[in-house]
């Protein structure tokens, strides 16, 4: 009878998660909350579920559940990567950095606990542990371009555009078809006033992602650039409607 009830569990867990792949977290809830109702002490169906409720926006559910979760799993490293993305995006800082420090001590080969460690750190205000935290991803894992596009970001935001530029060139030799990579060499070039460069790499990134949100406001931006600077070259582009 216990089988027969496990293989349903399962069943439903795996509907929930075939919801959730398809973007409908309120259909995947009520999967979730099904296997609940026959198994109380489930820890993937509190994962389930406060993965819903942060889809839908609803943190502090979320995170009602991970706590569940937590008394039954105490050392499920994605029990705690879950709550600190959870009070990151509840602007709970410090506990979101309590959280991956923990995810990172159960799973220190897990680097998307440590860019989210970095961003937390960024967003308190912390620019230097962040960029630390980067350099040692980087040392650790050169290919992992995440973490490269993070530390020239955060580099941006620190008005050091030639740095972030270099880095982003160094995304380009790991993967030449990483189209963000192009959109910050056109910003960096543009913030140092290198507009035909600005406008090559500007075009590239509608090249390499033509149908992108920010397409638009850049064509926009590459106009105003060749309005000022009278090169009518480089305005024939072909924008995706």
């Amino acid at each position: 009878m216990q089988t027969v009830q496990k293989t349903k569990i399962n069943e439903t867990l795996k509907k929930g998660d075939e919801y959730m792949q398809k973007h409908m977290p309120k259909e995947a809830l009520n999967e979730y909350l099904k296997t609940l109702f026959s198994e109380k002490r489930n820890p993937k169906s509190y994962l389930g579920v406060s993965r819903a409720y942060k889809e839908l926006k609803e943190y502090d559910k979320a995170i009602k559940h991970l706590e569940k979760a937590k008394n039954i799993a105490s050392f499920d490293y994605e029990i705690y990567y879950e709550l600190g993305l959870n009070h990151l995006l509840n602007t709970d800082f410090e506990k979101a950095t309590k959280n991956f420090r923990k995810t990172i001590k159960l799973n220190p080969d897990f680097l998307n606990a440590q860019v989210q460690l970095a961003i937390s750190h960024e967003l308190m205000d912390e620019p230097e542990m962040a960029y630390k935290i980067y350099e040692k991803i980087i040392e650790e894992k050169p290919d992992f371009i995440i973490a490269h596009n993070h530390k020239a970001g955060l580099l941006m935001s620190m008005g050091d555009f030639e740095e972030a530029a270099r880095i982003f060139f160094d995304i380009l030799r790991i993967d030449d078809e990483y189209f963000r990579a192009y959109l910050g060499l056109g910003i960096c070039f543009d913030k140092m006033e290198k507009y035909s460069y600005a406008v090559r790499f500007y075009k590239k990134y509608i090249e390499k992602n033509p149908e992108g949100e920010a397409v638009k406001s850049i064509a926009s931006r590459i106009i105003d650039i060749c309005s000022v600077t009278k090169d009518r070259t480089n305005c024939n582009l072909r924008i995706a409607k």
